[in-house]
C-alpha cells in the first residue's frame, strides 16, 4: 500500500483517483446548472436527459463506465451523450490521483486536489459560455480561507491577503485598459478567481499565473481563431469600436512609462518604498472588490463603477503607507482615476456567448485556471516563493 519512500502506493492512488471521478460525476452537473442564465439549483431536479427529460437511473451515472455501456447514447430516447462528462469525470480522477502521489496522504493533497478541481470547473464554464461562477470561484476562495486556517488560525491571514491581491491586481488591470481602450476588458469573474488562486497559493502566486495565463489564452484564442475565421468583410463590420491603434498605442506607451519610471526609483534606492506602495493599493482594490458585493446596486453606479478598484488602491495607499506623502497620493490615484472616468465613455461587452465569440472575445479564466494548475503540479509556485525570499533584501523589502 506504501512505498518506501513513505508516498502512497498504487492501490491507496487508485481509491482517491476513483473518490475523484465520483466527484467529477457531481463537477459536471455544477458545471452546466451554474454556468448558465439563469443558474439552477445542483440539486434539484435529479439529473435527467436534456432532450427527452427521462431521469437518469442511479446505475447509468456510473462515472466513465456508464457512458462507454451507453455507447455515449441516451438509454430511452437514443440522443448522444456528450463525451464532455466522461472528459471531465476522468481528468477529475487524474488529478485527485495526482494530488495523492505528489504529497502523500494528509491534508496538502486533500488541499491541492480540491483546488484543482475547482480550477477545472471554471476553465470549462468559461470555455462554454463565458461565464466564471461565483459558487466556484468566491466559494473557493472560502475554502481555501478554511484550509489555511487548520491548523493554525493565523494562517487565514496569509490566505486572506492572497485573496485580496489577486482580485485587486486583475481588477486594477482591467480597470486600467478599460480607461484607455474605451471598452470592458475583464470581467468580475476573473478577479474573483485570481481571488481564489491568491487565497489557495499565496499572493507570490499571482504574478506568474498572471503572466503565464495570459501567454495560455492568446494561444488557446488564436488557435480557435485559425480555425473558424470569418471572411475579411465580416471581421472588418463586427469588429468592436474600442479596439483602435491609437489607443493600443497609448496603452503600451503607458506600460512603457511605467516601466521607466520603476527603472528610474530603483537608481534613487527608493525602489523597496515604490513596491510597497503598490502593494498597498492593489490589496487596497482587492478589498473594493469583495466590499462591492455588500454594497447596494444604486451606490456603484456612474463613473464609479469604472474606477472603483483605483478608488480602493488610492485608500490602500493611504491607509498602508501612512504619512502626508501617502496620504496626498492615495487622494490624487482616486481623485484622478473620477476625473478620468467622467470623461471617458466605456462600451460594454456584448451579452450573448455567441456575441462574445463572434467579437473574439478571450474567455481568459480558461488560461488563468490552466496556469494556475500546471504551476500546482510542478511545484513552479514554491520555486516563485524561492525566488521572492532570495530578492526581497535586494529589493529593500
Amino acid at each position: 500500500m506504501w512505498t518506501e519512500s513513505g508516498l502512497p502506493g498504487a492501490a491507496v492512488v487508485g481509491y482517491f483517483a476513483l473518490l475523484g471521478a465520483v466527484i467529477g460525476s457531481f463537477l459536471n452537473v455544477c458545471i452546466l446548472r451554474w454556468g448558465a442564465e439563469p443558474k439552477q439549483s445542483v440539486m434539484f431536479p435529479p439529473s435527467r436527459c436534456p432532450t427527452c427529460g427521462r431521469p437518469i437511473r442511479w446505475y447509468e451515472n456510473v462515472p466513465i463506465v456508464s457512458w462507454l455501456y451507453l455507447r455515449g447514447r441516451c438509454s430511452g430516447c437514443g440522443a448522444g451523450i456528450s463525451p464532455m462528462y466522461p472528459a471531465i469525470e476522468a481528468t477529475t480522477a487524474v488529478l485527485w490521483g495526482g494530488s495523492l502521489a505528489l504529497l502523500g496522504l494528509g491534508l496538502p493533497a486533500l488541499e491541492l486536489a480540491v483546488a484543482s478541481t475547482l480550477l477545472l470547473g471554471i476553465a470549462v464554464s468559461d470555455a462554454r459560455a463565458f461565464i466564471i461562477p461565483h459558487e466556484f470561484s468566491l466559494g473557493g476562495t472560502a475554502i481555501a480561507l478554511a484550509f489555511a486556517a487548520w491548523p493554525e488560525p493565523a494562517g487565514a491571514l496569509d490566505a486572506m491577503r492572497g485573496a485580496l491581491f489577486g482580485a485587486g491586481l486583475v481588477l486594477l488591470v482591467g480597470e486600467v485598459t478599460e480607461l484607455v481602450l474605451g471598452q470592458e476588458a475583464m470581467g468580475g469573474g476573473d478577479c474573483a478567481l485570481m481571488g481564489m488562486v491568491g487565497a489557495f497559493f499565496g499572493w507570490q502566486a499571482v504574478w506568474p499565473v498572471l503572466a503565464l495565463g495570459a501567454f495560455i489564452g492568446i494561444v488557446l484564442h488564436l488557435a480557435v481563431t485559425l480555425r473558424r475565421r470569418a471572411p475579411a468583410e465580416q471581421q472588418s463590420a463586427d469588429a468592436p469600436p474600442g479596439l483602435r491603434w491609437g489607443r493600443l498605442i497609448r496603452l503600451l506607451a503607458g506600460g512603457l512609462a511605467l516601466g521607466v519610471l520603476m527603472g528610474v526609483t530603483a537608481r534613487m534606492g527608493v525602489l523597496g518604498g515604490v513596491l510597497r506602495a503598490i502593494f498597498y493599493a492593489v490589496v487596497g482594490a482587492g478589498a473594493a472588490y469583495y466590499a462591492s458585493f455588500f454594497l447596494p446596486r444604486r451606490t456603484l453606479g456612474g463613473p464609479l463603477t469604472q474606477v472603483w478598484g483605483l478608488i480602493g488602491a488610492g485608500v490602500g495607499i493611504a491607509v498602508g503607507t501612512g504619512g502626508w506623502a501617502g496620504i496626498f497620493g492615495g487622494l490624487a490615484l482616486g481623485g484622478g482615476a473620477l476625473a478620468w472616468a467622467s470623461r471617458q465613455t466605456v462600451t460594454a461587452s456584448p451579452a450573448s456567448t455567441d456575441e462574445l465569440s463572434a467579437h473574439g472575445y478571450l474567455p481568459f479564466g480558461v488560461g488563468l485556471s490552466l496556469a494556475a494548475a500546471v504551476l500546482a503540479f510542478s511545484g513552479g509556485f514554491e520555486r516563485v516563493r524561492e525566488i521572492f525570499v532570495e530578492i526581497a533584501p535586494g529589493l529593500g523589502l
